[in-house]
Formats: structure tokens, sequence, C-alpha cells
């Protein structure tokens, strides 16, 4: 139960820091996120919290990559592959010789092979990181597709690295040869393992969509099981199990034609699924770092507490170091972006401060071995503590320099124009399908009513609903009259139902306690009256007993007349309500504007909810056809728009797009697919 309470904590930590970032966007979200863990640490179930390092690789890192994997534009990448090895491999090896001797120089006591893992740690970029910290901010799109490219494979070579020089502190021996060929190997083999399961695993996919078994129950846990079942074979063969995935992922994208041949249907519930995946895995990360960092801290405290200011120095030493080779690099253009000259210095700045660290940072740093010959493996906590502090300086940097140096992002679509759109195409749909069908109103209104709850981003104002249900009562009265006037219905009725409608228009104008002072009289009276009832039982049935008491079959014969008399009633006042109910529909026509939509709905729907308990009829097949024809009416408002340039291009597909999207869930629900 503990596990399941640890992720539990961990969703809802995610989610209140989501829930915090729209507040205040200044601030990138993955700070509220590391705060959220902070806060966390707290909690008695992560005191002193050690994070499984096999476990994070296998469930948080192998789906995120292979996630990245299967996103990314294969067709950009064959086109890129110089810049990918330039970055990725050249660069990512020459930052982690560089900073080993680096740390090692500025920590003697830190044996060289250690200096060059923490250096293994800190080097892999995060461009998921980036893209949180630039959301709103113009980036070059040279600039942000080399990172996007570059943080798919700098994982794997920082993880080779790694292990390299893991393993030449537990053994004492390093061979620059043996290093090579294993790097070559564990790369290479990465690659192997990635072509063999990754071909069988879309050649099942596509086998199961082409025999008609391509159900989302079947598809969408088969999508995710791939990453893992990839990572462990190749970890299994002590391959990059992180490699595997991501090219698994390519290979995922670069069959994407075939993959497409499934349903509208499934294809839309397996990006959505994956959406939510990696948003809540993305979470997890940061939010694991808030919870480490106090045990961290403490155990820095614990073992060398002096030491701390070296600590703090070097990570901003490596921060230093890996900015100034980035910036080189790109700036000389061996990275091989071909920047225009004039842009080279601005790419260059822009690209080195964007080489933001995070998931398999933090990974590799936790990765690292608890103990070393029955002793506890030294200097852990200080490159973790070291790596975590490189983390935080590359998002806290970025999101303090990137906006003086990069331009606000033109929105494409204008969110208040594409609101507002969005309900004058509702409020014509809704307009057409009322003047276009009066004859069948209780439909009609049906749809209408489901058209206009998609606006539920704006509360109704309760001011102007009230005002709305007089309007309408007062019109459903007059209709009441005229139908009195003109010899329709006789005065008795209609008196009876003006009064219950007068009675309601009072009780929407008094306070909510007047509404419990009557149902407490309404429950008093009904409580009496069976006290009542069961005190007079005896009474009652002594009385039948006496001459002239009505027989039984005079009993049955007026409770039968009775009954006659109430159905009567119950026939004329429905057909009262369905008059009344007509005119306040063409009350609610009349006075509805896209503004009002909100409110109008509001008060549509309660008397849709009041007619349907006297109706009660099935109109699904009529409903369906008015769903058809209100998304055409929808598509011809947004066509003349577009014609009229009154929205422009952009906005107009963003509209069909929603349209479309509506429209085929509508259909999947209707047909129960």
């Amino acid at each position: 139960m503990e596990i399941f309470y640890a992720v539990v904590l961990l969703i809802v930590a995610t989610i209140a820091a989501n829930l915090v970032y729209p507040y205040f966007p200044v601030i990138p979200q993955a700070f509220y996120q590391i705060f959220a863990g902070a806060l966390l640490s707290f909690v008695p179930l992560f005191h002193h919290f050690v994070l499984e390092p096999e476990m994070f690789m296998l469930i948080i890192i192998a789906p995120l990559m292979f996630h990245d994997g299967q996103n990314a534009d294969t067709h950009a990448l064959r086109k890129h592959i110089p810049s990918v090895l330039s970055m990725a491999v050249i660069l990512a090896v020459l930052t982690v010789i560089l900073m080993g001797y680096v740390s090692h120089a500025v920590i003697a006591s830190l044996p060289l092979a250690l200096a060059f893992a923490l250096a293994a740690i800190v080097t892999p970029t995060d461009a998921v990181a980036v893209s949180s910290i630039t959301t709103n901010m113009a980036v070059p799109e040279k600039v942000m597709g080399m990172l996007e490219r570059e943080s798919l494979f700098n994982d794997a070579s920082g993880l080779v690295a790694f292990n390299l020089a893991l393993t030449a502190f537990i053994t004492g021996e390093f061979s620059v040869q043996d290093g090579v060929e294993h790097f070559f190997v564990v790369f290479l083999g990465g690659l192997l393992i990635e072509a063999i399961l990754g071909v069988l695993f879309i050649w099942g996919r596509i086998y199961l969509v082409q025999t008609g078994m391509d159900s989302t129950s079947v598809i969408v846990p088969y999508d995710i099981l791939t990453p893992f079942v990839i990572y462990l074979a190749a970890e299994h063969f002590e391959l990059s199990g992180i490699l595997a995935v991501v090219a698994a992922g390519l290979l995922r994208s670069a069959a994407s034609k075939q993959i497409r041949l499934s349903s509208t249907q499934l294809q839309l519930v397996s990006r959505s699924t994956w959406r939510i995946l990696t948003s809540i895995l993305n979470g997890f990360v940061f939010v694991l770092l808030g919870v480490s960092l106090p045990t961290v801290w403490h155990n820095i405290q614990a073992e060398h507490t002096t030491a701390l200011p070296s600590y703090l120095l070097l990570a901003f030493i490596l921060y230093l170091v890996m900015f100034a080779l980035r910036y080189l690099w790109i700036r000389f253009d061996w990275a091989q972006i071909h920047s225009a000259p004039k842009d080279q210095r601005h790419h260059a700045l822009v690209g080195a401060l964007s080489g933001i660290h995070g998931t398999i940072t933090l990974a590799m740093a936790f990765s690292l071995p608890l103990t070393l010959h029955g002793q506890a493996f030294p200097f852990r906590n200080t490159m973790i503590f070291i790596a975590a502090v490189v983390i935080i300086l590359s998002l806290l940097i970025p999101a303090i320099v990137l906006p003086l140096i990069l331009p606000s992002r033109e929105q494409e679509i204008d969110p208040e124009q594409a609101k507002r759109e969005r309900q004058n195409l509702i409020a014509y749909a809704t307009q057409q399908l009322t003047l276009e069908h009066p004859e069948s109103p209780d439909e009609t209104q049906a749809v209408v009513e489901i058209l206009n709850s998609q606006y539920g981003d704006h509360r109704p104002d309760r001011k102007l609903v009230k005002d709305l249900m007089i309007q309408t009562n007062q019109a459903e009265v007059a209709r009441i009259q005229q139908l009195v006037d003109e010899n329709q219905l006789a005065p008795a009725y209609a008196n009876r139902y003006v009064r219950g409608l007068l009675w309601k228009t009072r009780a929407n104008s008094r306070l909510s306690f007047a509404g419990f002072g009557m149902w407490f009289k309404y429950v008093n009276h009904r409580l009496t009256h069976r006290l009542r009832h069961h005190r007079n039982r005896n009474h009652h049935d002594r009385r039948r007993q006496q001459p002239g008491f009505p027989t039984d079959a005079q009993v049955a014969a007026l409770k039968t007349q009775r009954e006659q008399v109430h159905a009567n009633l119950r026939t004329v006042f429905t057909s009262m309500e369905t008059q009344g109910y007509h005119a306040v529909i063409e009350t609610l026509t009349a006075l509805a504007t896209p503004d009002n939509q909100a409110e109008i709905n509001a008060v549509r729907s309660s008397y849709n909810t009041r007619h349907r308990r006297f109706t009660q009829r099935d109109t699904s097949d009529l409903q369906n056809e008015l769903f058809i024809q209100a998304f055409q009416y929808e598509y011809n408002y947004v066509r003349q728009q577009r014609l009229n340039h009154t929205i422009p291009s952009a906005l107009a597909d963003d509209l069909y797009q929603q349209i479309s999207t509506d429209q085929m869930l509508y259909m999947q629900e209707t047909t129960g697919d």
C-alpha cells in the first residue's frame, strides 16, 4: 500500500503544481513542480526518500524517450544527421572529457573516474524542459530543431560515458581502446535491438489493425508496453536501453503512414493517452527532484559541511563551462545548423542558454550505486547535490535571460477572437435550427441545449438569468391567456396553471431561506397527514360496518372516476405546458445574442428539463439528423466568414478542426463504437 500512496501523492503534487502555474506563468512550470516535491518531502512517507534508479529509468525515462522519438520528424532528422552527430556525439564526448578534468581540478579529493562520471551526468540536455521555459517565446526555428534532435541522442552518449567512468572507478582499470569499443558496441547494439524489436512491434500492430483487432482496449495498452519491453530487452543484453527506445520511437514515426490505417477514434484515444501519460511523467521528474533535495541536503551537511562552498562553486563552474562550449560550438557553426552570418551570435547565445538539463541528468545521478564493497558509495551525495544545483541553474538562468533576448511569440490565433467566433458560430447554428425546424421544437431544443453547453467556460450572470426567467414566465402566461381568449382552454384550468407560474416567479425572486421554509412546511404537512391517516384508520374500519357505507364496488367506481379526472387534467396540463414551452423558446430565440448565450442556455436548460418531465418521448433519430444539420450550419458559418475575410485563415482552419472533432465524437457516441 505504501507504493500506492506514494504514487497518489506524487500525482497530487504534480496536479497542484500544474494548477498554480497558469496563475503565475512568469515562473517556469518546473519550479512549481520542484517546490511541490519539496513540500511533499515533509510527509512521513517521503522522509529520507531514496529513488530507485532502475525503476526510474524504466518507468519514467523509457516511455518519455519513446514518445519523443515517435513524435520526431524523421525526414528532418535524416536531413540533419551531421548536426545530430556533431551535437549529440562529438560535443557530448568533448564536454565530458573537459568537465571531468575541471571537476577533478576543483575538488582534488574527487577521483578522476568519478569526476568523468559527474561530467557525464550533467551533459545531456532536455528539450522538454526547454519547451516549458520558452512557452511564450519565439525561439529561432533552427535552434529549436537542433535542441530537439540533440536531446534524442545525447542522452545515450551521456549514459554510455557514465557507465564507462563508473566501471573504471569500480574496477580500477580503464583502457581508451576498450572504452571506445564498448561505446560503439553499446551504441550500435542498442540500434540493433531497436531494429529487431521495433520492426516486430510495428508488424504486430499493423497485423492487429488489418485483422480488425484494433480496439482501443488492445492497441493502446500494446503501444504503452512497447517502450518497456524494448528497454528491458536492451538492458538484458547490456546495451543502451535508452537509445533502443528512442530509435524504436523514430522507427515508429517513420512507419506512421501504415499506423494511420487504424481508425480515427483509435488515433485520438492513443494520442490523448500518450499526452496525459507524458505530461504526468514529466511532472514526476521535477517533483521527485524536489522530494529528493532535502534528503541530499541532509546527507551533505552530515558528511561534509565545510565542503559545501566547493560543491556550489563546482556546480557554477560546470554550468559556465558547458555554456561556453555550446556557445563556441554553435557560434563557429560546428553544430552545422547553417545559420545566417548575421544570426550566428544570437543563435549561439540562445542555443547555449537552452542547454537545459532535467530528466536524464536526474536519472543518472540517482543511479549511482548505494554501496561499494559493503561500504557507502563514496561521493554519491556530493555528485547528486552538484547535479541538482546544475539542473536548477540550467532552469533558472534561461528563465531570467531568455525573455530579455527573445521576442514574445506572436500567436497565430488570437484567443479572444477564437472564443468570440466559437460563440458566434454556435449562436448561428442555434438560430438556424430554431428558425428552420418549427415543426419539431422539442427535438430542436434538445440539440440546441447540447450545442450551447459548449459555453461551459463562462459562468452565467445570475441577475441576467433572473431577468430572463421573468420574461419567459410572462411570455408563457400571455400564451395561456391567449388560449383562454380564443376559447381553446377552460378558464378554471388556465387559472390553476397560471397560479403555479406566478408562484414560481415569486419563488425565483425570494431568498433561498424562503424556499427552505416552504419545503419545511410541505414536509410538516405530509407528516401530519400520515399521522392523522394512521390515527383514523381504525375509525374508518368501524364505519365500514355501518349501514349506508359505500360498497367495495362503489368505492372502486369512484376511484376509477377520480383517475379519469386526473388523467384528463394531466392531458390538459401537458397541452398547456407544451404551448407555454413553445412561447418560452420563441422568446429566448428572439432575445439570444452571442454575448448572452450562457444565460440563455441556463434558462433554456431549466425549461427543457421541465418539458421532458411532461413529454418523455424518444426523439433520438430526429435529434441525430438535427445534429448533423447543426454541424453543417457551423461549417457554413466558418466558410462564409472566411470568404468575407472576417476571420484569418488560421482561425478558420482551427474552427474547422474543432467542428470536425465534435462531429466525429458525437457520431462515435451515437453508434456506440
